[in-house]
């Protein structure tokens, strides 16, 4: 195996938007040496849900470097100068732009940063060994002082659906949704998040073909909206989140599940024009295939029953046990965090709370005992830092933190926002 023999800096686990946000921060620099490792052949965000009618919820300057370094010449906006598109843009009159874009930005920052990464290069374990950390691809060795973990959350899958895994039964966001063909089956949406929401859509389309019929399910009330009210978006924002940190543990979870549909909701414009395609559907065009949305239903039990299956649902509002027959499942049930594989080897040296989750300082650094070597994360301290932590709302922001404890200073402006118009943490005297 070859083993290079810089010892870097940093060494960077995980190519997504979250680190490519800390390295678009860091590469300017000369004062850092830099590599970030990812197993995929080039950059790409969920390209099994990138569905044409798939918009972000959140604003365009909320990008990799904007919030944090408006003239960093990996902002969004330079991203449309550069390629020819800044006066068409504007010319959309949009506040947000769709997923597809999004990558397309972020892929080309990736091209613009590539003399730091290193794609095809899967890492299958990290060793920590004197005074540094050993990264080990199935390719190449790499070592450096510090590691910067961003590998992405575990998808999150019904204990009842796992012995039925496959490519009838599987999680939205897998390889088998690309070539999926529904021609003349019963498909079941188990989720009413805005991926489950953008699969029912999508499945009505005929996206993957004609289907006998589509149902989807979820936990959840309704197809509920976002809340992106403008003072609920204040928990968005680097002082509500400076300040959660330090609440306890108790007081943080109950707050964090209270907020759920800040982060989770469906985006409202979506949720209204799908209702205008079902309204137009039902009683002009006629053109969708059956359909059920079911509310308050959980997913219990699974069984296969010859060449298809048998869902055993629990309707939560009238308390009575329904069954749903299915062809194909499809699992829009989000995800679970859990630290990665490659981690197992330095279990012992982590810090770990109560409930098995990691326990992580401020500035976003792994608690452990690892002496003057560190490892920081993203999207692992949602119990930490609260509901931003998994969203792109904040990730310019946390990558200056980030930076800034890397190089023992603030270089990037992360400390000094004016107090929020709702004071959460203080009585405003």
């Amino acid at each position: 195996m070859k083993k290079e023999n810089d010892i870097y800096d940093l060494v960077g686990v995980g190519i997504g938007p979250f680190n490519l946000s800390l390295i678009a921060l860091l590469a300017p620099l000369k004062s850092i040496s830099l590599k970030f490792l990812d197993g995929k052949s080039e950059f790409s965000w969920h390209p099994e849900l990138m569905f044409g009618d798939a918009t972000m919820q959140t604003s365009y300057l909320k990008d990799l470097v904007t919030p944090v370094m408006p003239t960093n010449p990996y902002s969004f906006l330079n991203y449309l100068v550069s390629n020819g598109q800044f006066y068409h843009f504007l010319n959309t009159g949009r506040q947000s732009i769709t997923r597809f874009e999004f990558e397309a930005y972020c892929k080309w920052v990736s091209r613009e940063v590539s003399d730091f990464t290193e794609f095809d290069s899967k890492v299958l374990g990290v060793e920590h060994v004197g005074d540094k950390f050993k990264v080990i691809s199935e390719n190449c060795e790499y070592e450096g002082r510090k590691l910067c973990v961003a590998s992405g959350p575990r998808p999150n899958i019904p204990a009842c659906a796992r012995s039925h895994l496959g490519h009838k039964v599987f999680h939205a966001k897998s390889k088998e949704i690309k070539d999926l063909s529904v021609d003349g089956k019963r498909v079941l949406i188990v989720g009413g998040g805005q991926t489950g929401v953008e699969i029912f859509r999508n499945m009505l389309k005929d996206k993957w073909g004609r289907s006998q019929s589509v149902k989807l399910i979820t936990g959840r009330e309704n197809l509920m909206p976002l809340d992106e009210g403008p003072f609920t978006n204040e928990v968005f924002t680097p002082e509500f989140v400076s300040n959660f940190h330090s609440l306890s543990q108790k007081n943080k979870d109950s707050f964090t599940e209270s907020l759920l549909l800040t982060s989770d909701g469906n985006t409202p414009s979506y949720l209204q024009e799908l209702y205008n395609e079902l309204y137009l559907d039902k009683f002009y065009h006629k053109a969708f295939p059956a359909y059920d949305i079911l509310p308050m239903r959980w997913l219990e039990a699974l069984d296969r029953d010859s060449d298809h299956y048998v869902c055993r649902v629990k309707n939560r509002l009238n308390e009575r046990d329904e069954d749903i027959e299915a062809d194909i499942i499809i699992l829009a049930t989000g995800f679970k965090t859990k630290l990665p594989d490659f981690l197992d080897g330095l279990h012992d040296k982590i810090s770990f709370d109560e409930l098995g989750r990691p326990n992580m300082a401020r500035d976003y650094k792994l608690v452990g005992d690892f002496g003057e070597n560190e490892i920081y994360t993203m999207n692992y301290s949602r119990h930490g830092h609260g509901i931003a932590d998994p969203q792109t709302s904040l990730m310019s922001w946390r990558s200056a933190v980030i930076a800034n404890a890397l190089l023992g200073h603030e270089q990037f402006k992360n400390t000094t926002y004016k107090s929020s118009f709702i004071n959460f943490f203080t009585n405003g005297n």
